[in-house]
């Protein structure tokens, strides 16, 4: 887990109190201060075995340092008894507080303070921009006399915030401001007594139950409301999590009116953005599900709704945040990939068991008259956010009608296949379905110095959670090997026991955090939740003509939007007002009303 950081800017007040009676401080001279400064720093900083090799790890190595210049020492009666370091990095004009410590016999005198605040007027008078440090909740006193001279925590790592809110909870602080990582300011927090939790409804509590864990888990999300057609799935919920304080309703427009911010929806997938659009239109923020819209009216009318409301809406396309898939992203973000030029996704779901249940045995369920294309974004949605380019061409090819989709009562390919270029040229491949014979997930994407790839699922080496990365340290090197790479972070501990691998987690976190105002949460918005399921939906267009390549039109302009103002076109035959087409490219299948009475009957009995 990341530690805390903590930034320190000139002008702010120092204590210049004098330094108490038989103390002084020194600079280090020479081989012989290591040892003392190996005794000094046992006390979390190094190993309680380590040797004067230690100092040459944690200063001489460190970028920058000047020994003689940088490294200090307080002394008591002549003897070193406390000690840090005051660096300048010359390059950026920043300062850095680095290992500070004092000699266990000597804690609790309030000493740190002077060493703080001789740190600061060097680092001040060289003329950094700001002074940073790091360090760690388990070093309270350290973290509180941090906090009394001025330093500001930083919010640049995942669950910054809720930490630093249960750090002053601790101390008892009610209140502090925090900056960015860039030195900008963030906003004011408070102890986790007095922050205010972020109130949810949730409509659909089958699905919707990811999402109310996060409530009942996180202390930054409160559930309110629950809204079901199903009365029965009350008493599930209730059995499953406490539900004092939470109301019930069984009507959308009642569940609408109750007092809260955001709307989780959990409904249907071909029914999300008419429900998205009447909550942003009632003032509710929006996370919604797998998937966005299912004809292209609806797309223009949600971006619309989007704009002209200006609330936030999030797509919950929860696998780009596996663990493998999520680790690309910010290894691409930070440049070790090179750009951006190839990549592979896979979404293989053989549900030909739980398909009576998830489909109702209904022949004009949604998902009996989807086609093949229309499940696209767990495959193609994480290539597309790895690489934050538009796609802009694609071209489609359905795999034919098999038996197992016959025995499932599902009328459209088993999977598909989309062949997508991004606006930068870059391809990418995209593999999805749900009537394959076996399970695949699976990513893996190219760039100029290299490859990051998944486990498959067949080598039995923990699938998409594990990440091997060969990559090369310049472009052109051809040098990189593969190994695995760690893909935890700051709330790896946390989503552990949550659905999909951990992933359902972070959609509710980051979208928490950008309702509270932070700019670093990592939400997929309109035009990217669009972005992964458009190629799908001119994919399939691709098919029905013959395979030729479909242009994917912008609808971040309203010119390309007016295009598309009026077009129903989905393969939804229980909307009469839309323009539905078959769900096979051949012809809807032929699918005896036997078939769905037997699947009826076994899943009674199941």
């Amino acid at each position: 887990m990341a530690q805390l950081k903590m930034y320190w800017f000139p002008g702010t007040p120092i204590d210049d109190a004098p330094l108490p009676a038989g103390y002084a401080f020194s600079n280090y001279q020479s081989e012989a201060d290591k040892a003392a400064w190996v005794e000094i720093c046992k006390n979390g900083l190094i190993a309680d075995d380590a040797d004067t090799a230690a100092f040459d790890s944690a200063i001489i190595e460190h970028d920058d340092v000047d020994l003689q210049r940088d490294v200090f020492f307080l002394d008591y009666q002549g003897e070193h008894i406390g000690t840090f370091a005051a660096i300048l990095h010359p390059a950026e004009q920043i300062g850095e507080f680095h290992m500070v410590a004092i000699r266990t016999d000597f804690r609790g005198r309030g000493l740190s303070r002077y060493m703080t605040a001789v740190a600061c007027r060097k680092l001040e008078a060289a003329g950094c921009r700001y002074i940073y440090l790091t360090t760690d909740e388990w070093r309270k006193g350290a973290v509180k006399s941090y906090l009394t001279a001025g330093f500001l925590p930083v919010e640049y790592d995942l669950n910054m915030e809720n930490r630093w809110n249960a750090v002053l909870e601790d101390y008892g602080i009610d209140s502090v401001q925090m900056v960015y990582e860039d030195a900008t300011p963030y906003k004011v927090i408070r102890r986790k007594g007095l922050t205010r939790k972020i109130r949810f409804g949730v409509f659909g509590g089958a699905r919707g139950k990811t999402f109310m864990q996060y409530c009942k888990t996180f202390d930054d999300a409160e559930l309110v409301a629950v809204c079901d057609k199903n009365e029965a799935r009350f008493d599930e919920i209730r059995a499953a999590f406490d539900c004092s304080g939470v109301t019930f309703y069984k009507d959308f427009d009642a569940f609408l009116a109750h007092d809260m911010d955001a709307v989780c929806l959990a409904n249907f997938a071909n029914e999300h953005a008419p429900y998205a659009i009447r909550a942003m239109l009632a003032g509710k923020h929006v996370l919604s599900e797998v998937l966005p819209v299912q004809t292209m009216k609806e797309a223009v009318e949600l971006i619309e709704t989007v704009e002209e409301t200006g609330m936030t809406y999030a797509y919950a396309e929860n696998y780009c945040f596996m663990a493998a898939p999520k680790a690309m992203r910010s290894l691409y973000r930070e440049g070790a990939l090179g750009s951006f030029e190839y990549g592979e996704g896979e979404y293989m779901h053989n549900c030909e068991n739980g398909w009576p249940g998830w489909s109702c045995c209904d022949p004009l369920h949604w998902r009996n008259t989807m086609s093949a294309f229309y499940y696209c974004t767990h495959s193609l949605g994480p290539l597309v956010h790895i690489s934050g380019l538009r796609p802009v061409k694609v071209v489609g090819f359905e795999a034919p009608f098999n038996t197992r989709m016959a025995r499932m009562g599902a009328k459209a390919g088993p999977f598909a296949l989309e062949i997508v270029t991004l606006e930068n040229g870059a391809i990418l491949k995209s593999l999805h379905g749900v009537g394959p014979s076996k399970d695949s997930v699976w990513y893996t994407v190219y760039g100029s110095k290299g490859r990051l790839e998944s486990a498959r699922e067949d080598a039995l080496a923990g699938g998409v959670n594990t990440l091997y990365a060969n990559l090369d340290a310049q472009e052109g090197s051809n040098e990189g090997k593969a190994a695995p790479e760690d893909t935890a972070d700051g709330l790896t501990a946390f989503s552990e026991s949550a659905g999909h691998g951990g992933s359902d987690t972070y959609v509710m976190f980051h979208f928490v955090q950008r309702l509270r105002g932070n700019r670093n949460a990592e939400i997929i918005d309109v035009y990217e939740a669009l972005n992964m399921f458009l190629p799908g939906m001119f994919a399939y267009q691709s098919v029905l003509d013959g395979g030729v390549p479909k242009e994917i039109p912008d609808l971040r302009s309203k010119e390309e939007r007016d295009k598309w103002r009026d077009d129903t076109t989905c393969t939804d035959p229980k909307n009469p007002e839309n323009h539905v087409i078959p769900s096979y490219s051949k012809g809807n299948p032929e699918i005896p009303p036997e078939t769905y009475e037997k699947l009826r009957q076994r899943w009674n009995q199941k």
